[in-house]
Formats: C-alpha cells, structure tokens, sequence
C-alpha cells in the first residue's frame, strides 16, 4: 500500500472526529454548604467517592448554568449521579423542577423528581404531579430537550408558549410530554381548557409556534361564551391566531351542532370570525346532511353562511333533498313537504331583535335548480282535522316562498314546468241521495 494511502487511512477518524460538534461537560458540582451541613465520604475501590451531605445543600455546576438545592444530597461517584432529598429544588436556564425527591444522572443528562413534583419551563408553562422525567439538550446526544410528566399531571400553558395573548391553556392528561418548550403530546383521558372552548380526546399533540392542535380518538370540542357549538369525530384539527380559534376541522363521522344548524357528514369544517361561528362546510363519501329549525337537507356537500352565529344561507350541492315537517295544527298529514334538484339554496331571515337570544332564523326562500321537483301539501277547505290538498311540479328552477307563519305561500316553476294539483274533494259531494225513491202504483 501506498505511504500517503496508509496516512490518509489514519487520518479519516480524526479529520471525522473534528467534524463532529463537541460535546458540552457534565456538571462539575461545586457545593455551597450551611455552617449546619454535614458531610461524610466513602472512598471506592475505583479511587471515586460516594459523598453524603445532611442538613441543608447548596450547590451550582461551574461550567454550565445548573443549580441545585435540598435538605440532603448523595454524590454517588462511580455512577456519576446527584440524590436530592427534602425540598429539592433543581434549575436552569429552560427548566426549574421542585420535588420531594430529585435524581440527577449525569451519564444521561436526565433529572427525574418524583412527589408532589412541580415544573416550571423558562416560558411560564407549568406542570403539576407525582412525577416528572426532564431530559437535558446536550450536543452529541440529543438536539433538543424534553419534560415528560407522568402520573396524570395538570399542565398549564402559558401565553408565550401557545402564541402570545394574557389566558393560559389548561391540559389535563394520564401523560404529557413538553419538546424544545414548543411541541406538547398529551396522552390517555385528554381534557384541555381554553377561554373559548372545552376538548376532550385519547390523545392531543399542541404547536405553539404555529398555534395548531390536533385531537385523535373520540375528540369532542365544546365552544364556550359567544361561540357556542358541539364537534365530534375521530380526528380534529384547530387552528387558532393570536390565541383566537379560527378554525376547527372534523374527519371522519363528523357531527357538529350550533344554535341554529346541526351538521353530519366525512367531513365538516368550521370557520370563526371575532370567536363566533361564520361559516361552516360539509362534504365527504356519506353525503352532508344539516338539520336547521324544521327541516331537513342532504346532499354531497352543504356551505353554511353563519355571519356573528346567524343562520343566514344554506346551500346543498349535488343531489340536494330538502324535506319540511308539516304544521299538525292546518291538517292531518304523515308525510313531509320535499324539494329536490342539483342544487338547494335555503335563505333565512336571520335578524334578532336585541336581547333576544332564544329567536329562532326563519325561512324566507328556498330555490332548487337543475331537474328540481317539488311535493307540498296545502291545507283543506274542510278545516284542520282533514287531509290536505297536494301539489307536485318538476321544472328546471323551482323557487319557494314561505310567509310569516313558515307556510308555503307560493311556489314559482320556471322552464320545462309541469305538474298536477289535487283538491280534496268535500265528503257532502261524495254522499248518495237519501231520499227515498216513489212508491209505484198498484195495478187495479
């Protein structure tokens, strides 16, 4: 082999391991004791000692911003690992963690406190329960850190660290795992509070920096104050600005459910303006289908326009069939009032006079385009308890107009019309004469 072959085989790892980043020093504990501390130091066969120190601790790491503090305090030199117990209390720059108990294994820069544990990131999100595992950002061994807390902790998310604002975040879980004080998974019996909602879920992963969230298994959104609405599905997504949801996302056996409208669908998507529902759509394999005031409406996908909460139009597209329940009071009926074509376009007189939270928006209009069909029925002549009149059409656009009392008023048939109307007719001109024919005369 060649000399400047051989060189340059013995040089590879060096010029390798120059390029790789050095790795930060371990903690090299330098301990402030209290005229009352005692000491006591145990020489092992490999020349390091197990140190044990009572009666109150103090100490820092000189090379690195670690601090650490207790009652007592065992160095156990072979392991490399720190003991802290009574009070203990351990920090730096992105973590301080206050325990009955805290472990500090250097090998691994991890800190494990256990018992009545409370932790608290640079960025004021704190943590709360029996045990918590903090796990050191070193060079060579991992790039960011992480806090995992176990045991069912409460977790409170600052402002800084879910986007700014003045509210903190409540997460309730059997374990959440805090990354880089960024990224949160909780995980087991999710319950997370905000301002504007309440979320339950199996599991919830949190961006902070992009101020989005996403709920897996049996998630369930609850809005709260001026936003009030239901969503339900096997996977939600919320996006939010400024601490303010904007939007809320549903797959797969959505349900969502507002003051006004009730919508199911694959799919369902919801969109906040100043924290109240202004739009909302539906789509997917299983067809839409929305419930507002007294009827229904499906199709393959329904848009709502809900501006400050307020039903104002509905529009079903594709296969769209909108059914009305009848009023009892003007006639006997079992079936509903029907209007089908490719599109529905359902308009609601959706102004509410002030103070008035219970009033319900009232249909104005409804207008079905391309092969439309329409089936109303129309009360008797012969009063309340009679069948009524019935009226079919078809045309290529069919308009509805519905008066103050929510009564079909008139229906507009425009191009390819055709139809048939049928009256009831009165149960006095169905009666046979009752009068009884001549008696015939006798022959003589």
């Amino acid at each position: 082999m060649k000399p400047w072959l051989i060189a340059g085989a013995l040089l590879a790892p060096l010029l390798l391991a120059a390029q790789q980043p050095a790795r930060e020093r371990s903690c090299n504990l330098d301990l402030y004791n209290y005229d009352t501390t005692t000491t006591l130091a145990i020489k092992l066969p490999s020349g390091q000692y197990n140190s044990y120190y009572g009666r109150g601790i103090r100490g820092r790491c000189t090379n690195t911003d670690q601090r650490l503090s207790g009652d007592s305090l065992e160095a156990m030199g072979d392991t490399k690992t720190y003991v802290i117990v009574g009070r203990a209390h351990y920090e730096e720059k992105r973590v301080r963690l206050d325990a009955d108990r805290i472990y500090y294994f250097q090998s691994e820069e991890r800190v494990l406190a256990e018992g009545n544990v409370v932790a608290v990131t640079d960025k004021g999100t704190t943590m709360r329960g029996p045990r918590a595992e903090y796990f050191r950002a070193m060079p060579g061994m991992r790039s960011d850190s992480r806090l995992l807390a176990t045991g069912r902790p409460v977790t409170k998310l600052s402002p800084d660290d879910v986007g700014g604002g003045t509210d903190t975040v409540e997460v309730i879980a059997d374990q959440v795992t805090e990354v880089a004080d960024s990224l949160l998974y909780a995980g087991g019996s999710v319950v997370i509070t905000r301002p504007d909602l309440v979320a339950t879920s199996d599991s919830a992963t949190m961006n902070g920096g992009t101020e989005w969230a996403r709920l897996d298994g049996r998630p369930r959104i609850e809005g709260r104050g001026t936003s009030v609405f239901t969503l339900v599905g096997r996977r939600v997504d919320l996006w939010s600005r400024d601490r303010h949801l904007e939007r809320v996302l549903s797959a797969d056996s959505a349900r969502a459910t507002s003051e006004d409208v009730t919508l199911a669908s694959d799919t369902i998507d919801l969109r906040l303006t100043d924290q109240k529902l202004s739009r909302a759509f539906a789509w997917g394999r299983s067809r839409a289908r929305a419930q507002a005031t007294d009827r229904d409406i499906l199709a393959d996908s329904i848009d709502v326009d809900m501006p400050g909460q307020m039903l104002r139009e509905l529009r079903a597209l594709r296969g769209a069939y909108a059914s009305s329940r009848t009023d009892s009071s003007k006639f006997v009926s079992t079936e509903d009032d029907w209007l089908r074509g490719d599109t529905i376009v359902a308009s609601f007189d959706s102004v509410r006079a002030a103070g008035d939270t219970a009033a319900k928006p009232v249909i104005r209009v409804i207008n079905a385009a391309g092969a439309a069909a329409s089936f109303y029925q129309v009360a008797s002549s012969q009063g309340a308890k009679a069948a009524p009149n019935l009226n079919y059409v078809k045309g290529k656009v069919i308009t509805v107009d519905f008066g103050a009392d929510r009564a079909v008023s008139r229906v507009t048939v425009r191009e390819q019309a055709s139809g048939v109307y049928l009256e009831r007719i009165p149960d006095d001109s169905l009666k046979t004469n009752s009068t009884p024919p001549p008696t015939p005369l006798k022959k003589p």
